[in-house]
């Protein structure tokens, strides 16, 4: 893997505002050379914002952006041809076939006549089994999607940007897609993939950020965060049980809770597993599992904590 220290994406400080409105707040990013990294968020969480300040189509508030080392959005366009771009409200030429469409972007770029890029164009359109010789307009959700996801990495950028790339996808196409991304992974590629389905995420990425309201919560190697905050316990409680269950566990023990209801609780625990079993006897329960932390666990805890900050 052609992965190194150098970063591709660094910003700053920074921040955008629509008026006396947020759109993102403070954010210090540093993705690296040959990392997927994954960029989480529910709806209006500030995904497309950051999307858009990084490829300088808006300009910041405040703070800076550098990817490659250029300035953005001074510099963008030096960069361009060496950027890939997804959008999440993808729009296509109706009456183009697939083929041409992708075609035409490239002249816009002044790429059509480079013989490597067209070979790479046809290794792509063959990899998700399409000839994309039809119009447009008689293409299902997925196949438009296909259409976008060729258009980003034909002309062999070093940085991918995609916004829910996934999006209207069968189960065929999504393992394409994911053999894709680990084939430019190889190839050293750096690939910035906003999403809102967790399992993807979690299954390609290298890093993941969760943004909430303009603002990271979080930024970190899943797998190093697993080692941090130990297992996940959950249990399935019975009506008579007391109802402060939870407050009790963290009077005796540290941990950090997930979510809780009547009926069930969940939470993180590092500690000695005995130790904890030994006090958990004592408890009613119809279940109980210990498991390894998922993206969503980890989402739900800072996405949890972010709402009762605010």
């Amino acid at each position: 893997m052609n992965k190194t220290n150098q970063s591709v994406i660094k910003t700053q400080n920074l921040s955008k505002y629509y008026g006396s409105s947020r759109g993102v707040l403070n954010l210090d990013l540093n993705i690296k050379e040959g990392e997927i990294f994954g960029f989480l968020g529910p709806n209006g969480a500030g995904k497309t914002t950051t999307i858009r300040l990084l490829l300088g189509l808006m300009k910041p508030s405040q703070g800076t952006i550098r990817i490659f080392g250029k300035k953005i959005p001074n510099q963008s366009k030096i960069i361009w041809n060496d950027i890939g771009y997804l959008p999440g409200d993808f729009g296509l030429y109706r009456e183009l076939s697939g083929r041409d469409f992708i075609n035409h972007l490239l002249k816009i770029r002044n790429l059509y006549d480079l013989k490597t890029i067209k070979n790479n164009t046809e290794r792509l359109i063959r990899k998700f089994g399409f000839n994309l010789k039809d119009k447009i307009k008689t293409y299902s959700k997925g196949m438009k999607q296909i259409v976008g996801i060729i258009q980003a990495f034909c002309h062999d950028p070093n940085l991918v940007i995609l916004d829910e790339p996934t999006l209207g996808l069968d189960p065929l196409a999504q393992e394409t897609f994911y053999n894709l991304l680990n084939q430019e992974k190889e190839k050293g590629r750096t690939v910035f993939l906003s999403s809102h389905i967790l399992k993807e995420v979690e299954r390609v990425c290298d890093r993941t950020a969760i943004i909430r309201e303009g603002r990271l919560v979080f930024v970190e190697d899943l797998k190093k965060y697993r080692s941090l905050v130990g297992k996940k316990i959950t249990l399935e409680l019975r009506k008579e049980n007391s109802p402060n269950i939870m407050d009790h566990l963290k009077r005796d023990f540290s941990l950090q809770e997930i979510r809780s209801t009547e009926k069930r609780i969940e939470f993180f625990y590092k500690g000695e597993i005995p130790k904890l079993l030994n006090y958990l006897s004592k408890i009613k329960t119809n279940e109980l599992l210990i498991e390894v932390p998922t993206l969503e666990d980890v989402f739900l805890t800072f996405y949890k904590k972010d709402k009762e900050n605010a």
